[in-house]
């Protein structure tokens, strides 16, 4: 008998084993601290959960229906025996995703629309072997550079200042691609607040919270999505602390089925998923939480000191690669659109939709990234403000050399 979702699973040339070989939750050895272990196997799960329903829904004709949630169950159930066989094998203590020779590099990013044409890199890059890690989220990239599992990752700014907090010596050395973010209503609310109506969405939002019933409202913590709509909030004169109830949702992939069934009222979404959210009609798109401070800020390239004291050459390579694809995709999203559909299991129409909320851009925006230290620190997500800190550790120079740019034009 034939089971095409196991053996889908386990081919060599679908996610969940490019998840297995490359997350930063295959950590080193058995004598690990019992919160790596634990970091280790509860990042597993979630990993693979989230790409065993990937498989589930590339043989349940593209769409992951969870008709009384039995695909989250079947995935969750396959993910937690993976996840406890990494336990016992020491969360697989053999495992190094970090390239060791100087011409070649191990790069880890995430799995959003805007994050995917990382895997077009290695295409352009010439002189330099690149081993391509591609996480769940910018959470896991970061977690993989940091315990020097990759080389290089791509990540959010908000990455940037986590990372900073906790004194890790990241350097940025290249933007990506900006935007991503879409705010959708639920399809409740269609008769009470029209499609970027700020001033209807206000009172909407002041008036439940008067009634003592505040609106739900669904995010990612963290995460560039929920940094941009907290401040489009606040542009708008909405108080995120006293007139609105915020719901922590990790896995973007739960955020159609929040909406649906009317967990949250509203998302912060990130591409594809929300694309996928607005063309099944699950929600509608509302705005595009932009104009704020931070503006359409997301996607930047980090690798760290160690790295670039190494393999200063291979990421001069790396670098003059990414700059070449981001440049390509400004004038054809064809190959975009064509790794959404093959990275995520998502349809064309999808990913079509997807890029159009995106911005192709290499340059590392300074002052952007100072506001966003300040804006986590006061939001409470971190410690302490290192807006003064950012400028340290950013690094212009392969840019620089790629672009034939100044500084200045390159964001400082």
């Amino acid at each position: 008998m034939s089971f095409p979702i196991f053996s889908s699973a386990f081919s060599s040339a679908h996610p969940p084993i490019a998840a297995l070989k490359s997350t930063g939750n295959i950590r080193k050895s058995v004598t690990a601290s019992k919160y790596e272990l634990y970091s280790c196997v509860s990042q597993s799960f979630y990993d693979w959960s989230y790409q065993f329903e990937l498989v589930i829904a590339a043989h349940t004709k593209g769409k992951i229906m969870r008709v009384k949630n039995v695909n989250r169950y079947i995935a969750q159930s396959l993910a937690l025996v993976t996840s406890v066989i990494l336990l016992a094998s020491g969360c697989g203590s053999s495992a190094s995703s970090s390239a060791s020779t100087s011409n070649a590099l191990s790069v880890g990013y995430a799995s959003c629309a805007h994050c995917i044409p990382m895997s077009l890199i290695p295409d352009q890059a010439k002189g330099v072997k690149l081993d391509m890690h591609q996480f769940q989220n910018g959470n896991d990239s970061l977690m993989a550079l940091m315990s020097k599992k990759v080389d290089v990752a791509q990540v959010t700014y908000g990455h940037l200042v986590t990372a900073l907090n906790q004194g890790s010596p990241v350097v940025a050395i290249s933007g990506q691609i900006n935007g991503g973010s879409d705010i959708i209503l639920s399809n409740d609310m269609k008769d009470k607040v029209s499609p970027g109506n700020w001033k209807e969405l206000s009172s909407y939002i002041k008036q439940k919270a008067s009634d003592g019933a505040k609106l739900k409202i669904g995010a990612n913590r963290g995460s560039s999505q929920d940094l941009q709509m907290r401040a489009q909030f606040s542009a708008e004169g909405i108080d995120v602390n006293k007139e609105l109830d915020f719901v922590n949702i990790s896995n973007p992939a739960d955020f159609k089925n929040n909406l649906v069934n009317k967990q949250i009222d509203l998302v912060s979404a990130v591409e594809p998923f929300a694309s996928g959210i607005i063309l099944s009609n699950s929600g509608y798109h509302f705005a595009y939480p932009y104009d704020q401070p931070m503006s359409n800020l997301t996607n930047i390239i980090l690798t760290r000191d160690d790295v670039i004291k190494s393999k200063s050459d291979a990421l001069q390579q790396f670098v003059d690669a990414n700059v070449e694809v981001v440049k390509s995709l400004k004038d054809d999203t064809k190959p975009w659109v064509d790794a959404i559909v093959a990275k995520t299991s998502l349809d064309k129409a999808t990913a079509q939709r997807a890029v159009k909320n995106a911005t192709p851009d290499y340059t590392i925006k300074l002052k952007s990234a100072e506001q966003v230290a300040k804006t986590l620190k006061d939001l409470g997500y971190v410690q302490k403000d290192v807006s003064g800190e950012v400028s340290s550790h950013v690094d212009y120079s392969f840019l620089a050399k790629a672009t034939k740019q100044s500084e200045t034009q390159l964001g400082k």
